[in-house]
């Protein structure tokens, strides 16, 4: 207990100035402020796809290649739903679709308010639900979904996916009278790669080759890895002889391109293989894979660095 001449000491010491005083702000509420809302593919080919919605946009879906998320499916509209914010809401509206937009199984006739786990069907088949997440728990879901579905040395598309979503085009095709051109291209000697510079080099090769083939193809053009060093491209609405021209360009990249390796600069040649629906013995997806195939047997036949298209 201290004695009184010690309370003397301590009663003369001021208290300390507003100066020195630190302020503790506390956010009552600090993962809800950081949400955003997102909407989740529910099924179908794209399962798993995270669709962002900025709150300081305006969302279209349907079936227009102008909406924000444009779905290949008949029974949508081409404007066929909008999301909006207003305030810390996220307002779900139907754009006098034809098929309807439900939300928890009840069509929707008047702006919504979307509730966190709310489930959205555009039409017959596009479901999705809806999520308020903060930007960790975003990244989360998309990680999952680009697991899924991209290879992960190239980024590309891989196998499973590339050949799902050939599938669809060829229905889309079909079922339009449209065009669809492959192509499929090869790294030549890419064995000489791994043995002279170790896989680490054949893997920077083919890293450099996904990135120059990714640049010069269209948006709507879709481009996976298909084997080691063997890449697809799957054009739609191409004639066979546009997707050889494209072929070619791809090539002329390549080859005219170094991929930077340690101390090393390597250079490599692409072969390549076209085809479309109007080549193949039969509309199927292995039926146009085995046309362009053949051709890219071809090309290395014939001295690689060159593709083969009709004729």
């Amino acid at each position: 207990m201290p004695s009184n001449r010690e309370r003397g000491r301590l009663d003369s010491i001021p208290p300390p100035s507003t100066s020195q005083m630190k302020t503790q702000i506390v956010d009552a509420e600090p993962r809800a402020t950081r949400r955003k809302g997102v909407f989740t593919v529910s099924g179908g080919l794209d399962a798993g796809r995270v669709l962002a919605l900025p709150r300081e946009d305006v969302i279209s879906l349907g079936r227009a290649s102008e909406c924000t998320y444009p779905f290949d499916d008949v029974s949508l509209s081409r404007e066929h739903a909008q999301i909006m914010c207003v305030g810390p809401d996220y307002i779900f509206k139907d754009a006098g679709s034809t098929n309807g937009s439900f939300i928890n199984d009840e069509r929707v006739t008047k702006v919504v308010k979307l509730g966190d786990g709310d489930r959205v069907r555009l039409g017959s088949t596009i479901t999705l639900r809806f999520a308020l997440v903060d930007a960790e728990e975003e990244e989360a879901l998309i990680g999952v979904y680009e697991a899924a579905v991209r290879d992960g040395l190239t980024g590309m598309f891989n196998r499973k996916h590339l050949e799902e979503r050939l599938s669809v085009e060829l229905e889309h095709a079909n079922r339009h009278g449209a065009s669809l051109s492959v192509i499929i291209f090869d790294i030549d000697h890419f064995k000489q790669v791994n043995d002279t510079f170790g896989h680490l080099g054949g893997d920077a090769v083919l890293e450099n080759v996904a990135r120059l083939v990714s640049q010069g193809v269209r948006h709507e053009d879709m481009l996976g890895r298909y084997g080691g060093e063997e890449f697809v491209v799957v054009c739609r609405g191409t004639a066979v002889g546009e997707a050889a021209a494209l072929a070619d360009r791809l090539r002329w990249t390549v080859s005219n391109a170094l991929t930077p390796f340690e101390s090393h600069q390597i250079r490599v040649t692409v072969s390549a293989g076209v085809a479309s629906l109007l080549c193949a013995d039969e509309p199927t997806r292995s039926g146009l894979l085995g046309a362009a195939d053949a051709r890219l047997y071809k090309a290395k036949q014939a001295g690689r660095n060159r593709v083969v298209g009709p004729g």
